[in-house]
């Protein structure tokens, strides 16, 4: 996908990007400029989490809360860092992903990151095996997107099948070291596309960023518009 704008000249605001995933950033790029990007973090790190959730709609629910705390957060952080008012503020963006998978009773759960100690390999090894292998999971993105009169939340689901056959490739997948720091413990957009046999939606939501929602929501703002359209 190519880049929908070519400078940050009107209708191309500064936008920022709240979140600290340069996948993310990487994904935004194709739709708005670099230069026209700044990306702010949420000044807390701990987010609201989904134990005690086997519900996909009390997940969902969360889901939006986090986002909606991101962008919340970094635009105070912007009132209060530049004196802005709130009609000075620029596009925030911001956006929260998760795996969701079912157990053998049809129960819903989140699956985070791996543990940041020795134990990742046999937990990601676990979800492959009890979760993934021959099933189909969820990759659902809260996104919150605000400016300073209008803000809208979406919650964008996509479908992951994977092959029935996960540990033909198990082992060396876990060697590369990939699934650390990955949600879910595996990245799509690397070596974990080896056990995708479908995906139904969004590929990019998988990623962490749901390009087509997107840019659907830029566009109703007037953010955005087609080349064609600015030429006229």
């Amino acid at each position: 996908m190519r880049n929908m704008t070519d400078s940050c000249e009107p209708p191309s605001p500064r936008a920022i990007l709240a979140s600290r995933s340069p996948r993310r950033k990487e994904l935004l790029q194709l739709l708005v400029p670099a230069e026209c990007i700044e990306v702010v973090p949420p000044r807390d790190s701990n987010e609201a989490g989904f134990s005690g959730l086997h519900e996909l709609p009390q997940i969902e629910a969360r889901l939006a809360e986090v986002a909606r705390a991101k962008a919340y957060d970094v635009t105070d952080q912007i009132r209060a860092t530049s004196g802005a008012t709130p009609a000075d503020c620029p596009l925030v963006i911001a956006a929260d992903t998760v795996i969701v998978v079912s157990d053998s009773a049809g129960r819903s759960h989140v699956l985070g990151q791996p543990p940041d100690d020795d134990t990742w390999p046999e937990i990601v090894r676990s979800w492959f095996r009890d979760y993934y292998a021959g099933q189909t999971h969820l990759a659902l993105t809260g996104l919150c997107v605000q400016t300073e009169t209008q803000k809208i939340e979406q919650i964008v689901r996509t479908e992951v099948t994977f092959t029935s056959d996960v540990d033909r490739h198990l082992d060396w997948y876990l060697s590369t070291g990939e699934p650390r720091g990955k949600a879910g413990g595996y990245a799509l957009q690397g070596a974990g596309s080896i056990f995708v046999t479908n995906i139904a939606g969004s590929l990019s939501n998988v990623v962490g960023l749901p390009l087509e929602v997107l840019w659907e929501i830029l566009k109703s703002l007037g953010i955005l518009t087609n080349p064609s359209e600015r030429r006229g």
